[in-house]
């Protein structure tokens, strides 16, 4: 009997393929053994792992609870899937990206937003500023208890969404004011600076995040308005450090986007691509109809989060003169 581990010198994926097609075809004649077990009945696990047949050794009753738990863990990092499927049911995948989250996961970021809570609070401002004609999103992350708060407005070309024919309905989304389209040639800097200044005048801290890409066309005029920029050099490194924290923070229904169908449209079109190096990745999709920009500066608005923002018991302890 074979199984797929990745010592085996005949290749898994090929193995895969042509039991699938001798199953389909029925031929009679290939000394293939071929079965199907399901990953989420723990019953079948030793379709792939023959030691976890009854009676079971105290080693592999030590494995299978390692395993167990392991696969428990995906709840709360579903791009550990393909990992696990390839080491621990020696079922290599060949698709090597997953959801960042489910959509269940994402619907549960529809939650008001306390602004009562939210008054001179700590912030950190983020913005996507890809292509002048194009999406632009500009936000502000907040800390409230375990919760991350990220309250975000989108401009764009009236007649670029025209010509983009995109599925979404972007001009009720418009009417709702989560976007403001513009009949204009190119989005005008003004529009951001505006945005984040009317945050400013409402909460706490004047830092804004972004990656070089066309940062450097906005930087002057954040900073000549008081603020401070800070970039992101190579935004897919931070990618990899912060995939496997916001995939349980969606999985632990820790954030909040308010009732903003755009922000989760943006979100709903990431995947997370798990490199040969192990290394995640957020990816989009699609490269021209599927919009990530609200996504991209939530991201870039957590990779500053633990230097900036701050609960509410760090300001209380602030003001106590021991």
């Amino acid at each position: 009997m074979k199984t797929k581990r990745f010592s085996r010198l005949l290749p898994p994926l090929k193995t895969s393929k042509h039991c699938s097609i001798n199953q389909k075809n029925h031929h009679g004649h290939d000394r293939w053994w071929i079965y199907k077990g399901e990953v989420d009945k723990s019953e079948l696990w030793e379709k792939a792992n023959p030691m976890f047949s009854q009676p079971r050794s105290p080693y592999a009753e030590e494995l299978f609870d390692t395993i167990m738990d392991e696969y428990l863990d995906l709840e709360d990092d579903p791009s550990g899937r393909p990992e696990f499927m390839a080491k621990r049911m020696n079922l290599p995948q060949e698709d090597n990206t997953v959801k960042v989250a489910s959509w269940e996961d994402i619907q549960a970021t529809n939650r008001p937003i306390p602004y009562d809570r939210l008054e001179n609070k700590t912030w950190v401002g983020a913005i996507d500023f890809s292509f002048i004609k194009d999406f632009t999103e500009c936000g502000v992350l907040f800390k409230d208890g375990e919760n991350y708060i990220w309250k975000s407005h989108q401009f764009a070309r009236r007649d670029f969404i025209k010509e983009a024919k995109l599925n979404p309905p972007i001009f009720e989304w418009e009417e709702d004011g989560l976007i403001t389209l513009l009949d204009e040639p190119v989005i005008d800097i003004s529009y951001m600076v505006n945005y984040f200044c009317e945050m400013r005048e409402k909460y706490g801290l004047n830092t804004i995040v972004g990656d070089t890409f066309r940062l450097d066309i906005v930087k002057q005029a954040l900073e000549e308005a008081g603020f401070k920029v800070l970039y992101i050099q190579n935004p897919h490194a931070i990618y990899a450090k912060l995939a496997p924290r916001i995939e349980m923070l969606f999985a632990q229904k820790r954030i909040i986007f308010g009732d903003n169908p755009l922000m989760r449209w943006n979100t709903n079109n990431i995947v997370v691509k798990v490199k040969n190096d192990g290394n995640k990745d957020f990816v989009k999709k699609d490269e021209v109809r599927r919009k990530t920009d609200g996504f991209s500066a939530f991201v870039y608005a957590l990779w500053q989060a633990d230097q900036i923002l701050v609960d509410d018991l760090d300001f209380f302890l602030d003001d106590i003169d021991f």
